[in-house]
């Protein structure tokens, strides 16, 4: 069973040419030296500025920054740059709304979970949020051998950053199951996404960061010490206000207000390693 959409990398890449976002970035500080000389000493100020303005690697959240890696691993190889060992990677470009299939990656809306079962709960008794789900079905070959097909986490924002520990994790398989159709009342409730992937590599020193199955972690402070297989990850969901394309099924600019999506600390990641007996392990970090 194939689950999720495949991203259409030339066009996003055609969309977000490194070319075009290069002449964008100096004709920009080109008119604001006219503007406003006296913030540039001289030519070198002038270029520097222009180098700080120039793509560079970006976390995925929507389909520019995976376009831009993209472009700049390409460089990289046709310069002769290439970095070391490739890690087969399946990365998450989102796209906003509940999705169309529930099997689905995604995070908040509803989740790939059988109606029958007893929804999760603190130990206060009040249900347990439900954060996100990783979809296995289309990336087994990244991954050893799980315990189930999807991935389903629950916790409070306190749990995602500082507390990964007090994290729920629970294992489905794909199967005829009747779904829950409605979630119990929580907390802070996330808005939903969900995913659409793009089969990548991770490099040595250029690593996807965002959400993704396979591949290697990209940690954002110290290399922590961990146990089990890295599986995943769970990256927080922002995106610039005024940017184009915020998402796969968004071309207009998003524009503010946008509560209730996930975010991990300052733009932090969850990552998730699975021990030989199934059992899951998250671990975060922000910036």
């Amino acid at each position: 069973m194939s689950a999720h959409e495949r991203l259409d990398i030339a066009r996003w890449i055609h969309e977000f040419p490194l070319s075009r976002l290069r002449a964008e970035a100096r004709d920009y500080v080109v008119q604001r030296r006219q503007e406003l000389p006296q913030e540039y000493a001289d030519d070198q100020a002038v270029e520097k500025h222009i180098q700080l303005m120039c793509p560079k690697w970006e976390i995925v959240v929507g389909p520019k920054s995976v376009a831009v890696n993209e472009q700049l691993k390409e460089e990289a190889l046709a310069s002769g740059r290439y970095p070391g060992s490739r890690f087969a990677t399946d990365v998450v470009i989102w796209a906003k709304g509940e999705s169309p299939n529930r099997s689905f990656t995604k995070i908040g809306g509803l989740p790939y979970r059988p109606s029958g079962s007893p929804w999760p709960r603190e130990v206060t008794g009040k249900p347990q949020r439900f954060i996100a789900q990783l979809s296995f079905v289309d990336s087994r070959d990244l991954v050893p051998r799980l315990p189930g097909d999807i991935l389903l986490i629950f916790g409070d924002d306190d749990a995602l950053l500082g507390e990964p520990e007090r994290l729920l994790f629970e294992w489905w398989p794909i199967a005829s199951h009747s779904l829950v159709s409605e979630m119990p009342a929580v907390d802070a409730p996330l808005a939903p996404f969900y995913a659409v992937l793009h089969r990548t590599e991770d490099w040595d020193s250029a690593i996807f960061e965002g959400t993704k199955i396979g591949g290697v972690p990209k940690y954002i402070q110290e290399q922590p010490s961990t146990s089990g297989a890295f599986i995943g990850a769970i990256g927080s969901i922002s995106v610039a206000t005024d940017a184009p394309h915020p998402f796969v099924n968004v071309a207009e600019p998003r524009g503010w207000p946008h509560e209730n999506d996930l975010m991990i600390g300052d733009m932090g990641s969850l990552y998730l390693f699975v021990g030989r007996d199934g059992n899951v392990q998250g671990l975060s970090q922000c910036y």
